[in-house]
């Protein structure tokens, strides 16, 4: 676990693989959202089919909020495993009071 630590950190893969779980909940969230704006402007047409193939509102909405839950989640989690914040901490313990953090003597 160690080695696919470091390999997410000094090539940035970790920071990467974060940024698009984000960006992939988000747009989920934004499609869903255009999604039921089109129907209901669509809709309000009275030559638009009432009866088609189209899931519940309900069950759109629910299935991409598990989505972005479960996106989230992960980011997090995974965000929290590369970068803990008791290594940020721990570093500034050792740190002379003149010096600042990532600074060399």
């Amino acid at each position: 676990m160690r080695t696919i630590r470091q390999i997410l950190l000094t090539e940035y893969i970790g920071a990467i693989v974060v940024g698009v779980l984000i960006a992939d909940s988000f747009s989920a969230l934004l499609a869903t959202a255009a999604e039921q704006i089109a129907y209901h402007v669509y809709s309000t047409d009275p030559s638009f089919p009432r009866e088609g193939h189209r899931l519940s509102i309900t069950y759109s909405i629910l299935a991409t909020l598990t989505r972005v839950a479960l996106y989230m989640i992960s980011a997090y989690l995974l965000a929290r495993w590369l970068y803990p914040a008791k290594a940020k901490t721990a570093e500034a313990k050792e740190l002379p009071h003149d010096q600042e953090p990532g600074e060399r003597i």
